[in-house]
């Protein structure tokens, strides 16, 4: 990790933005249930998930924010599982296990989001061409090794 990458990075993260969306995380949340101690606590860990991600794509590189996003995921998974709940562990295993996918396969090759080949736009009408769009960002963690 040089330096230089970590300014670069850094110069790329919109700190005053990062708070903002945290306070608008728990100002909802308090709008929604009323306890300003569960907003704030909402809130707090939305910024340090957030400042984490950054970090991390910072020091190991472009996507391990989504790594750790999926990790994050799949551990509320296993608590919500342990709720007795079944279907929305299983879509959270879902979402957290193709994030996870997606960080470590982006990693492994070597892909920043500059370098990123398809471009995410629809072609077409928005009923056609924005499911494609989504269906290859979804496909590409698994297309990056052929």
């Amino acid at each position: 990790m040089s330096i230089a990458r970590l300014r670069r990075h850094a110069d790329g993260v919109d700190v005053a933005g990062t708070f903002v969306n945290a306070a608008v995380v728990g100002a909802t949340l308090y709008v929604l249930d009323g306890s300003p101690r569960y907003a704030a606590v909402t809130a707090a860990g939305f910024l340090i998930l957030t400042l984490a991600a950054s970090l991390a794509d910072a020091v190991v590189g472009d996507y391990a924010g989504n790594a750790l996003f999926g990790v994050v995921v799949l551990v509320g998974a296993v608590y919500f599982a342990t709720l007795g709940s079944v279907w929305f562990p299983v879509a959270l295993v879902v979402v957290g296990g193709w994030l996870l996918i997606d960080g470590v396969q982006h990693l492994r090759y070597s892909v920043t989001r500059d370098e990123v080949g398809v471009p995410y736009r629809h072609d077409g009408s928005a009923l056609t061409g924005l499911p494609k769009a989504l269906l290859v960002r979804l496909a590409e963690p698994f297309l990056l090794s052929a």
